[in-house]
């Protein structure tokens, strides 16, 4: 039974699906007026991997992630830059899906537009307008917040707190927000029974929810700064409309920081995803996400990806020492004790609220006992070959879901390689003229000469692996 923690009921509860085997999730996708930034990438992550556990216990998932494609930003932008609002949130949802694919962030099972979804959000605010929970007045259709009495439950605040920012004079109450605004110059508008104009931000989640996943959801996910007014607002007008609890369970990721501040553009420290990616490998993005657990603040600094560099490379030059052993050694089919099964852990841990920084730190504690054994000579290479493969086949279970560490990892290391000594000014030719020079000195025993020949490489921050066998080189970091 997985436990998560409910950001209605604000404590752990036992997550009991509508229908069983089945789930339904729906995650509030982006404004796409911009390039998407690290905590659209942290908040894509965290629900592409919840997907991805559902289904790897078996469960058939409907997950819905939308676009919000028209809204005062992309209009603003479009103004800025003589282009049509269309033409903007196209682009940027173009390069939303772009920039995510190359996060390994799969795809939701639909990505609907609000844009696509006018006739079906007119009807939607009727019934509202029908059932006495919203209101005409001029033009414009407010929802009355005093209408429904369960309102502030989601964001647990009192009701003089409940203040959504529209101003209007056309609102009974400044608790009331906009399910419908009338047209302005020069904006898109679309014709409805109450005026020419478009669709409030809140009503829009409301109906594609509805449209695609029906009236009741396992989970409804976003970003916390979504729970006030956005999922107070969403809650309501969709308890309202159908009469029946709309999402059993809310949960939300946390904020980000970027170097120990607020992330924001005024102040200069605006990651985005392509930034990111110019900088650092998607797999250590992913990894620094997953390092914390969903629902908690990150602090995103060069301190953390740089951690997240050094334990992927751990990771990766673990699995050339075995891979090169299972390559070069028969297997020894036979009960070995020893034998590390990630997978009993990963589902635990998974199961406690999606508890992904024990999970890598239970996969550390494996990866530890994989080297161990390397090194070991207690197992022969048969019986070593026995261990590493099972591992493998449970392993790849548990990679498919976090979808990290699925490269080859020779081409990673590689590739991670060249980016270090590029970011360090060094080239694979110097190391290679100072091996050869250290070859050199070996074979004539002048072990000052290559004393000195190790201690330039460390400060170059290169480490010399000199084996009976082999000499090479590691990244020290």
């Amino acid at each position: 039974m997985i436990s998560i923690y409910s950001s209605l009921t604000r404590k752990r509860e036992q997550l009991v699906p509508l229908v069983e085997g089945e789930l339904k999730m729906y995650a509030c996708g982006i404004t796409p007026y911009d390039e998407i930034h690290i905590g659209h990438a942290r908040q894509a992550v965290v629900y592409d991997v919840i997907r991805a556990y559902y289904k790897y216990l078996g469960y058939k998932v409907k997950y819905v992630r939308n676009f919000t494609d028209i809204d005062d930003k992309i209009i603003k932008k479009a103004n800025q830059t003589g282009k049509d609002s269309k033409e903007i949130s196209e682009y940027y949802i173009k390069e939303n899906s772009h920039d995510l694919e190359l996060l390994k962030v799969k795809k939701a099972d639909y990505e609907p537009k609000v844009t696509e979804c006018i006739d079906d959000i007119i009807n939607y605010i009727q019934v509202l307008i029908d059932k006495g929970f919203a209101y005409v007045n001029d033009g414009e259709v407010f929802f009355s917040v005093d209408s429904f009495a369960k309102y502030g439950q989601l964001s647990n605040r009192k009701k003089e707190e409940l203040v959504n920012s529209e101003d209007s004079p056309n609102k009974k109450s400044n608790n009331d927000f906009v399910l419908w605004k009338p047209r302005k110059s020069g904006e898109p508008f679309w014709n409805s029974p109450w005026s020419q104009g478009r669709p409030g931000w809140h009503i829009e989640c409301s109906v594609m929810a509805n449209k695609y996943l029906g009236d009741e959801i396992d989970i409804h996910g976003g970003g916390l700064d979504l729970i006030f007014p956005h999922h107070e607002n969403e809650l309501a007008q969709s308890e309202a409309y159908s009469g029946k609890q709309f999402a059993k369970y809310w949960i939300h990721n946390g904020l980000v920081m970027i170097n120990g501040t607020k992330m924001s553009k005024s102040l200069g420290n605006f990651l985005t995803v392509k930034d990111a990616l110019k900088k650092y490998f998607p797999e250590e993005i992913r990894y620094a996400i997953l390092m914390h657990n969903y629902g908690s603040e990150i602090n995103f600094s060069d301190d953390l990806f740089l951690n997240a560099r050094k334990r992927m490379y751990y990771f990766y030059t673990t699995f050339i020492k075995i891979n090169e052993l299972l390559k070069n050694t028969e297997i020894k089919e036979k009960e070995v004790s020893g034998v590390i099964n990630p997978e009993e852990n990963f589902i635990k841990l998974m199961n406690d609220n999606f508890n992904t920084p024990k999970v890598i730190a239970d996969i550390t504690t494996r990866f530890k006992e994989l080297n161990n054994i390397v090194r070991s000579d207690v197992y022969s290479s048969g019986e070593k070959k026995y261990i590493f493969r099972d591992f493998l086949q449970n392993f790849k279970q548990i990679s498919s879901v976090l979808r990290i560490f699925e490269e080859d990892p020779s081409e990673y290391i590689l590739k991670l390689k060249e980016r270090v000594l590029t970011e360090r000014n060094l080239t694979e030719d110097f190391i290679n003229l100072e091996l050869k020079d250290y070859k050199s000195a070996k074979l004539i025993k002048n072990y000052q000469k290559t004393d000195e020949i190790k201690n330039k490489l460390k400060l170059a921050g290169i480490s010399l692996q000199d084996s009976p066998d082999s000499l090479n080189w590691e990244i020290i970091f």
